[in-house]
């Protein structure tokens, strides 16, 4: 009854992790190779009227920026300027440099807007929770779940392999090549 449950949840595991790996693995070759791709953005530039945001700040005018222009993201800097201020607005795909004018009450906003790849090239960095943005949030919460995910599709297959008598010895052979192997990149990543 208990082999029959690791199973099933190993296979389980093993499905609902394969999208996710997928995308990772994509990210990884993209990033490996990165001079076989084009991941040149789409730069467009516009300007936009609003109101006196100079003594209420960079927060009010990107929360106004986000509530009625359609920018999405997080805020991730706020600069004084000689003219006003600069906001600085992204999210995997898109970044937006918002340059603020108390004199002409105008935001000139330029939308860099990557393609898929650049957009996977950035959520295979992203992780966490503290964001503005609530679908980074989500992503974060998919990222844990599948990182425990792998932590327990590991010992439920270690576990199985272990049932299985005929294949120990071979079983033990891949095990500690795998270890080996996976040892040896960590060093060689942690060396360049």
């Amino acid at each position: 009854m208990l082999h029959r449950w690791i199973r099933n949840t190993h296979l389980i595991l093993g499905l609902l992790a394969v999208p996710m790996l997928l995308v990772y693995g994509v990210s990884a070759v993209q990033m490996a190779h990165n001079d076989w791709f084009s991941l040149k953005p789409v730069v467009t530039e516009s300007e936009i009227q609003v109101g006196d945001f100079d003594s209420n700040g960079g927060r009010a005018l990107a929360q106004a920026l986000m509530d009625s222009h359609g920018l999405r993201g997080d805020l991730q800097k706020v600069t004084a300027t000689a003219e006003g201020f600069e906001l600085r607005i992204g999210r995997p795909g898109t970044f937006y440099v918002v340059n603020y004018s108390r004199e002409s009450r105008t935001a000139k906003v330029q939308t860099s807007s990557g393609v898929f790849l650049g957009v996977l090239n950035r959520i295979h960095h992203l992780a966490g929770f503290r964001h503005d943005f609530g679908v980074l949030n989500v992503w974060g919460g998919l990222v844990a779940f599948i990182s425990l995910t792998l932590i327990l599709l590991g010992f439920s297959g270690v576990y199985l392999w272990f049932k299985i008598h005929e294949e120990r010895a071979v079983g033990s052979v891949l095990l500690g090549l795998s270890l080996a192997t996976s040892l040896t990149l960590l060093v060689l990543i942690r060396m360049r």
